[in-house]
């Protein structure tokens, strides 16, 4: 629990006014990892599956995503290690999101830009309904979890619905916090 609220700590929340009227949601973490092993976690189907979702389609600029139970979209920028800039298509909408990686010494900063989203849906709409805060976040811990080996083997989708309550009680709490975070961004509660 104490890594979850360390990673909590050491996330850079962001939400700044999209040209639209809507927001731009703006998450960055740093990883203790190189900027390619970063990119390869987070574009090689293989790697992908053991801490987000399985993709399929022609994962390269110009093709077609799908991630497996979410989003679908087009791949638009694909610039090996620094860059991937995508549609996010869901729920009959369509945004846009970026993944920017910086090298920072020995560690990578991952900057994810979310655009355009109503603010109302980043923080959680309640218990057990995640916000895109709190979505986007839980996947960026578990991107820290693969990168540093402590994830376990297989699928994510596979050993999270095989998870104890302990395990469900914990992850439910992070989602919280951050929920909460981001509500305190959104409303300037400190």
């Amino acid at each position: 629990m104490n890594r979850i609220f360390d990673g909590l700590q050491d996330t850079d929340r962001e939400l700044r006014e999209h040209p639209n009227g809507m927001s731009i949601l703006v998450i960055r973490r740093s990883y203790d990892a190189s900027p390619e092993e970063v990119w390869d976690a987070i574009t090689d189907p293989q790697r992908l599956v053991r801490w987000f979702l399985p993709v399929a389609g022609d994962l390269r600029a110009g093709g077609r995503f799908h991630l497996e139970g979410n989003a679908s979209g087009e791949i638009r920028r694909c610039e090996r290690p620094s860059l991937i800039g995508l549609t996010w298509e869901s729920g009959g909408g369509s945004s846009e999101v970026q993944l920017r990686l910086t090298p920072d010494g020995e560690s990578t900063v991952l900057e994810l830009e979310h655009a355009p989203v109503p603010a109302d849906a980043v923080p959680n709409a309640g218990p057990g309904l995640w916000g895109l805060g709190a979505g986007w976040e839980m996947g960026l811990l578990a991107l820290g979890d693969y990168l540093a080996g402590e994830l376990p083997g297989g699928r994510a989708v596979d050993w999270i619905a095989t998870a104890g309550p302990e395990q469900v009680a914990a992850a439910a709490a992070a989602a919280d916090r951050i929920g909460g975070a981001w509500e305190k961004l959104i409303t300037g509660r400190p």
